[in-house]
Formats: C-alpha cells, structure tokens, sequence
C-alpha cells in the first residue's frame, strides 16, 4: 500500500481530521445521529467519538438533545469563511447581476467539490424564481451545466477517480443516466469550452456554463440558468453564451488583480 500525507507529513493532525469527517457526516437526510451511530460509521472509538462531539458542543457547533446530536447555525461559519475568501465572490457580484439583468436569468459562480458543485455567488433578475438555489448550495457535478464543465477540465486520472463508482440518480428523464453517456458528453465539453443543461436537474429550467480560470487554473464555472419559456436551447448558445464568456473573461480579470 502506497504511503499518503497522512502517514509521512509529521505536520498532519489525525484528531482533526476526526472532527471534520463528524461534522461533515451530518446532512439534510441525517440531520442528528447518535454517539454510537457515528462512532460505527466512522469507525472510531466511541471514547474518541465522545471526546469529539463533547469539544464541538463547547465551541457552540453541535448540540445534543436525549442522546442526539445536531449541528448549530454556527457551523455556517466555516462555510461562509470560504465564501468570503473567494476573490471573485463578493468582488463579481455586480456583474453578476448586469448579466443576469441583461439575459433575464439567473447568473452563479460554482465550484467543484469532488463530485459535487458549490455555488459560491449569485445574482438574479427577479426578486422570485421558479428555482431558487441559494449560495452554499450542493448539486449533483453530473446533472448541472457548471458541473459538467468542472469535470471536464479534470485531469484523466482524477476524472476517473471522482466517477468510480459513481451512481446517478435521475433528478428528471433529462438527466444523464449512466457513467459512459457522461464521460462522451464530458469529451464534448472539454472540446467546445461550455455545457448546457435541458432540464437535468429541474424540470422547466435549462441552462449553459463556461469555465473561469483564476491563476492559471480552472478554479469555478459561471453559469447562467433560465426558464424554458424564456429560453430555447438555441439561444443558450446564440444568446446567451457570448454575454457569458464575456462576463467570465471580466471575473477572471478581477480575481487576478485581487490575488
């Protein structure tokens, strides 16, 4: 077995490394888990376990109630600290919302995070939409369009490393339904330099994304999202896509001057 940076770097802190693996655990399904179901999850002592979620009810980030445990609001913090780290999140919100105005849409920053996407930024046109994801939000990198162009900017090996044993579920009968159809689609991505979405992951919604490089890395993807009534797959392309690489042309100059 090859060694890892947990094994070599003296530096690494096995400890808190647990502690995150516990907050990342909980989720929307799971919402409170008991001592002993983390602990078998984890696959951590219960006396470790013990010690872990007694220092996160210290620090305010969880919770307990007859044995259950539940994060506080608090942990919104270390989310919203990487929000507020990005230099494009707060710096492009204006012209998040000039291009949003001006396609009638809803304009995002996204980034990847292994297989999913994270939406970091966003601005929209209307004070109501149909479909409201909010900053911090997490979708399946598979059924969106910034998805998509973040895998395809993936290295080959990593690309195989995040669809290993990847299941897609069918968020509606658009969403790309199996590992194969999606690495021919991601060829196609890598080749034109954006992705489009009919209604993938929402029915009624179509979208297109286009990647931002910050630093000489493909760091996020921009991506605008509207109505099937206000926009027809063509015009994602004729439409929209001009306006959106111009925008992320403007992003990635303003990061770079941020860095």
């Amino acid at each position: 077995m090859l060694a890892t940076a947990r094994d070599t770097d003296d530096d690494f802190i096995p400890s808190l490394e647990k502690a995150l693996a516990v907050i990342e655990l909980f989720s929307a399904k799971t919402p409170e888990w008991t001592l002993s179901h983390i602990s078998r999850q984890l696959q951590l002592t219960p006396g470790s376990t013990r010690r872990i979620l007694r220092t996160l009810e210290i620090l305010g980030y969880a919770v307990s109630t007859e044995g259950r445990f539940r994060l506080t609001a608090r942990v919104l913090n270390l989310g919203f600290a990487y929000l507020a780290s990005q230099p494009f999140s707060e710096a492009a919100g204006p012209l998040l919302r000039e291009v949003a105005t001006e396609l009638s849409c809803t304009c995002s920053i996204v980034v990847l995070d292994e297989r999913e996407v994270v939406y970091v930024a966003r601005a929209t046109y209307r004070q109501f939409e149909p479909f409201y994801v909010h900053v911090g939000a997490r979708l399946p990198a598979y059924a969106t369009a910034p998805g998509k162009v973040l895998l395809a900017g993936l290295s080959s090996d990593e690309l195989d490393r995040r669809l290993d044993g990847l299941t897609l579920d069918p968020f509606t009968p658009n969403t790309v339904a199996t590992v194969e159809a999606l690495r021919k689609e991601l060829i196609e991505v890598r080749a034109q330099g954006w992705a489009t979405n009919d209604q993938e992951i929402f029915l009624g919604q179509r979208s297109i994304a286009v990647p931002l490089t910050i630093d000489g890395a493909q760091a996020a993807s921009l991506v605008a999202a509207a109505t099937v009534s206000n926009v027809s797959l063509r015009g994602l392309v004729d439409d929209m896509l001009p306006r959106l690489r111009s925008a992320a042309d403007e992003i990635q100059k303003i990061a770079s001057a941020l860095l």
